[in-house]
């Protein structure tokens, strides 16, 4: 989520150089959402500094987020979460953790 840069009230945004040689200042978000038929509505946000990678903010949002309870399904998407936070998941919240397969992929 980006905001202009010369703002100077976004405390906590982060400033990142792009590969043009631009600057850009904003944060990275995760969000869960709690799917409904074939919609979904979104039931929390994490937000972080631009400049910090999607892992940390959904990593934390993970540990902390009252909308996952024990047995419930967390369908991941390809590449969100690392083992550890996976792990994290399945043992101490007692979430279990679903990841896609790609069609080249065996089960």
């Amino acid at each position: 989520m980006e905001v202009p840069l010369e703002t100077g009230t976004s405390e906590g945004s982060g400033v990142v150089q792009n590969d043009d040689g631009t600057r850009s200042r904003g944060y990275t978000w995760a969000t869960w959402r709690t799917l409904l038929d074939h919609a979904g509505l979104i039931t929390q946000v994490g937000l972080c500094p631009m400049h910090v990678q999607d892992l940390p903010v959904c990593r934390l949002l993970c540990a902390t987020a009252p909308v996952l309870s024990p047995g419930e399904v967390f369908l991941e998407d390809r590449g969100l979460l690392d083992g550890a936070t996976s792990t994290l998941l399945k043992q101490q919240r007692h979430v279990e953790v679903m990841v896609p397969l790609q069609a080249t992929l065996l089960s």
